[in-house]
C-alpha cells in the first residue's frame, strides 16, 4: 500500500518542478553513459527541502520539486524533458557512441534544456533580476565516459567524467566554496556495495552533490541526495547570501519509476533472480562465474605479455 500511495504523492509534483536533484535523468544532477532500453519509460521526480533567510535575517524553511520523464530508443538513443516550475518544460536527447564492455568504457553526447528562454534555471521565491549568467543556461551540451571498475580491482566502484556547457558551467563570480578549475568538467564516483543500492559522490560542474539510490523492483528505485554541499564550508560573511537559494545546501527525496520495456522484450529478469532476499544461490553461482571470468581474463593477459 506504500508505494502506491508515495506514486500518488511524487507524480503531481513533477508540474512544480525546480533545478533540482533527480530534475534530470541520470546520477544525481549528472549524466552517464547510461541509456534506456529501447522503449522503456522513466518517470522520476524529487521533493526538496533547503532553508532562506528573509531580509530581516530570519530563516525558513522551503521545498521545492524536480521530475523529468524519458524514452530509451533502438538501445542508441534517448529523448525525454524535465518540467522546471516558473521556468517551464525544457526538452532532453542523449545518443550512446560507445558501449560500455568488461575492458571499454562507455561513451555518451547529449544535450539538455532545449529550450529559447537563455536563463533557465531554479529560482524559488526568487528575484529573476539576480540570476543573469554569463553562459546561456539552455542547449547545455555534453559528453561523458562512463567505467565499472568492478571486474579489475575487486571494489564494486564506478567512475563517470565529462564535459559540459551551459548549465555545467560555474560562472567566474560563483560564490562558492570550490572553484572548479575546468569550467564545464563535472564528474562522479559511486560504489554499488549490491546489486539493488548505490552510493554516489559527484561533482555536477558547479556543486557538490551526496547522495543513494535503492532499487526495490525492477519498477521503483527511491533516491536521497544532499546538493550543493560546498555552502556548508563558506564563512558566513560578506560573500556568502543566506537569502540566495542559490548559495544554500539542499536535502531531496524522490522515486523513479520504470515501465517497459514494451517491444524486444525478454521475460528474464535477472534483477529479480539476484536479489539477496530472492535467491541467495543464484547470487552465489554469479560470484563463481565472475571470480572465474576475472581468472581467465587475468590467464589471457599474461599470455599475450
Amino acid at each position: 500500500m506504500r508505494l502506491p500511495l508515495l506514486v500518488v504523492f511524487v507524480l503531481p509534483l513533477i508540474a512544480f518542478a525546480g533545478g533540482l536533484s533527480f530534475s534530470h535523468y541520470g546520477l544525481l544532477d549528472t549524466p552517464s553513459a547510461s541509456l534506456l532500453k529501447h522503449t522503456e519509460i522513466a518517470i522520476g521526480g524529487g521533493g526538496t527541502a533547503y532553508s532562506l533567510e528573509d531580509t530581516t535575517g530570519a530563516s525558513s524553511m522551503n521545498v521545492g520539486v524536480a521530475g523529468y520523464l524519458e524514452i530509451g530508443l533502438f538501445e542508441r538513443g534517448q529523448i525525454g524533458g524535465t518540467y522546471l516550475g516558473e521556468a517551464g518544460f525544457s526538452g532532453t536527447a542523449r545518443g550512446l557512441l560507445l558501449k560500455e564492455t568488461i575492458t571499454r568504457p562507455g561513451i555518451s553526447l547529449g544535450i539538455e534544456n532545449i529550450i529559447g528562454e537563455k536563463d533557465y534555471e531554479f529560482c524559488l521565491n526568487s528575484d529573476d533580476s539576480l540570476y543573469h549568467y554569463p553562459n546561456a543556461q539552455n542547449f547545455s551540451i555534453y559528453g561523458v565516459i562512463s567505467k565499472d571498475f568492478s571486474y579489475f580491482v575487486s571494489f564494486p566502484v564506478c567512475l563517470n567524467i565529462g564535459f559540459g556547457t551551459g548549465r555545467f558551467v560555474q560562472s567566474a563570480d560563483a560564490v562558492d566554496g570550490f572553484e572548479n578549475p575546468v569550467p564545464g568538467l563535472f564528474g562522479s564516483i559511486f560504489i554499488h556495495p549490491n546489486i539493488a543500492s548505490e552510493i554516489i559522490v559527484e561533482w555536477d560542474g558547479r556543486d557538490l552533490n551526496v547522495g543513494g539510490v535503492y532499487r526495490l523492483n525492477r519498477n521503483f528505485t527511491v533516491m536521497a541526495a544532499a546538493s550543493e554541499l560546498e555552502h556548508l564550508f563558506v564563512s558566513n560573511d560578506s560573500t556568502s547570501n543566506g537569502q540566495d537559494v542559490m548559495q544554500n545546501t539542499k536535502f531531496t527525496v524522490g522515486l523513479q519509476i520504470n515501465i517497459g520495456p514494451f517491444l524486444n522484450r525478454t521475460e528474464l529478469d535477472p534483477y529479480e533472480r539476484l536479489r539477496y532476499t530472492d535467491d541467495d544461490e543464484a547470487l552465489r553461482l554469479l560470484e563463481e562465474y565472475r571470480a572465474r571470468a576475472r581468472e581467465e581474463i587475468q590467464e589471457m593477459e599474461s599470455s599475450i605479455i
